[in-house]
């Protein structure tokens, strides 16, 4: 339908031009050397006609021809859940971006991160949301893929630091920590004890080895009690870096310490910290349509102003809205 309607237009713009062609001045030229004159006015308004294709019916044709070759834009998530009614929450915003590139959404689900990148790199999918690890693999793996926008957390954060971090009475300098137990909150964090353990091992700071184990509890929140009672004397956690440092920073492990056991985190000393991680990236391939992807950063950047309920449906714990990425 979109074709014929585009080839009505194109027919009749080209109508248009023959018609310039054949105006009523033409009868007022007849003394022959004002044709010598008429030439170039014929010239003159060909051009302008096929100027005026150029500007109203070319973007058409572009703005026809992307869409038409996505079809349906599928968003890839990371979920172990398989139900119909699992994607029920997430409705919000899949309808707010199917009302902005004004295309049917829908989610192409994964349990692994591998999955997606391999879907972003041949094409099935055209957006994802991945943690930054994740990104960072995809990224190295194909260099298809580019972030598009960024959530903020309440405190107009939009990334946090791996840190390691001593107990008062625990280790003072870095070099230290060898022959130390490492606490660690999860094993599942790639950007936690295995993103320290391989910046800090190209400084010469072996972790993660016999000499330097790390260890956990069952929960997290189980090996901060054991931090903060000192039965661990080093631990690798996560901070905002930003705020108030007496109250442990406006977020991250330093903060539950305060919050959670009353700490003096004055007390504790930081003996790393990376540069900052951004909070998930949502990203789409590198190859998708440069207005597809002005039309998502537009939106994104306003959702959680102008529609907080698909804002919230997306990034429950992220509540700073999208900055771009």
């Amino acid at each position: 339908m979109i074709n014929k309607v585009l080839f009505w237009l194109s027919a009749h713009v080209g109508c248009f031009a023959l018609n310039l062609l054949k105006s009523e001045m033409i009868p007022y030229f007849k003394v022959s050397y004002m044709s010598l004159f008429f030439r170039p006015l014929q010239k003159t308004k060909l051009i302008f006609a096929l100027a005026l294709f150029s500007f109203f019916i070319q973007p058409i044709l572009v703005k026809a021809d992307w869409r038409k070759d996505i079809g349906v834009f599928r968003i890839g998530i990371l979920t172990d859940e398989t139900s119909a009614e699992s994607l029920d929450k997430l409705a919000p915003f899949k309808l707010a971006l199917s009302e902005a590139l004004d295309l049917e959404v829908d989610f192409f689900r994964s349990k692994s991160t591998v999955t997606l990148i391999d879907a972003l790199a041949s094409d099935r999918i055209e957006y994802a949301i991945f943690s930054s690890s994740a990104y960072a693999l995809a990224f190295v793996a194909c260099e298809c893929v580019e972030p598009i926008a960024i959530p903020r957390s309440r405190d107009s954060t939009d990334g946090y630091h791996a840190i390691l971090v001593a107990a008062p009475d625990g280790p003072q300098r870095l070099e230290s920590i060898i022959g130390q137990k490492i606490g660690i909150l999860s094993d599942n964090s790639v950007m936690g004890k295995d993103f320290a353990k391989y910046v800090l091992g190209q400084q010469g700071v072996i972790l993660g080895d016999e000499t330097t184990p790390f260890v956990k509890k069952d929960k997290a929140e189980n090996m901060l009690k054991a931090f903060a009672n000192g039965e661990i004397k080093t631990m690798i956690g996560w901070s905002s870096m930003t705020g108030d440092p007496s109250a442990g920073y406006s977020r991250g492990n330093l903060r539950q310490l305060v919050n959670l056991f009353g700490a003096n985190v004055g007390n504790y000393k930081i003996l790393w910290k990376s540069n900052q991680i951004p909070n998930r990236p949502h990203i789409v391939r590198k190859k998708l349509h440069g207005e597809a992807k002005q039309i998502l950063r537009d939106t994104l950047r306003a959702m959680n102003e102008k529609d907080p309920i698909a804002y919230d449906a997306i990034e429950p714990v992220y509540g700073g809205g999208f900055v771009a990425g």
